[in-house]
């Protein structure tokens, strides 16, 4: 090691899969010296995107799909004059092919987004010098994600609650901020407050601990590098909902 390299904890023994998962939500430290050493991503990212498959295979079977076409379509506020068109292009597709695109949907996304910001923290790894690869940040970003299983268990609780299959897909996940209360009356900003949920701040909190555990640097430089992206994107957002 040379004197400019972060000093790191020493090497563990493998910790094993199942107890990192527990670490990265109950002791992230020890987990995140562990996701350095052995950086394995398939484990937390085929976790993470199975269960939001089953979830959202689960909603798409038992949700009333007549009055899951009028609730979108009255949520997208499309004017009087176009929505029975609108409702009859809903209608030609199946209730299967809805399902198929809310469960590839999801966790196609799921999959874009990791490798979006593993791809942002390894560039920005390689402007500062320091040894992580994108193998490294993937895994990271894979292993914080894991508190959206709590989200998950939300999706889950609120199907079982609503029997008769008349549930928004903007109520199913308890934890959004929307559902949380907050609500305004620009569409745009509603639909981002539909979109944003409590489970992203503790995921994005994770992954700045590890940020600055691995690096060893300020906890400033750490929020900057990890956060701006978001900061962009929800400005970004903000400003044109606004203007």
């Amino acid at each position: 090691m040379t004197e400019t390299e972060p000093l790191q904890p020493a090497n563990t023994e493998p910790a094993g899969l199942v107890s990192t998962a527990i670490n990265i939500l109950t002791s992230p430290d020890e987990a995140f010296n562990e996701i350095r050493q052995r950086p394995k991503k398939l484990f937390p990212l085929a976790l993470i995107m199975i269960s939001t498959m089953a979830a959202m295979f689960w909603y798409f079977t038992i949700i009333d799909f007549d009055w899951y076409i009028d609730d979108t379509l009255a949520i997208a506020n499309i004017p009087d004059d176009q929505l029975e068109t609108a409702r009859e292009n809903m209608l030609s597709m199946s209730q299967n092919t809805f399902r198929m695109f809310g469960v590839l949907g999801g966790t196609i996304g799921i999959l874009i987004i990791s490798v979006l910001q593993a791809g942002y923290l390894s560039m920005v790894s390689a402007l500062s010098g320091d040894k992580y690869k994108f193998t490294h940040w993937f895994s990271l970003v894979a292993w914080t994600g894991l508190p959206s299983l709590l989200a998950v268990i939300g999706m889950v609780v609120t199907i079982l609650l609503s029997p008769n299959g008349q549930l928004s897909a903007y109520a199913l996940n308890p934890f959004t901020l929307a559902n949380l209360g907050v609500q305004s009356d620009n569409a745009s900003l509603q639909t981002m407050l539909n979109s944003v949920n409590l489970i992203m701040f503790w995921s994005m909190s994770l992954t700045v601990m590890g940020h600055r555990q691995w690096l060893q640097c300020s906890l400033l430089k750490s929020l900057t590098v990890v956060l701006a992206p978001y900061a962009l994107i929800f400005g970004v957002w903000t400003y044109i909902a606004l203007t």
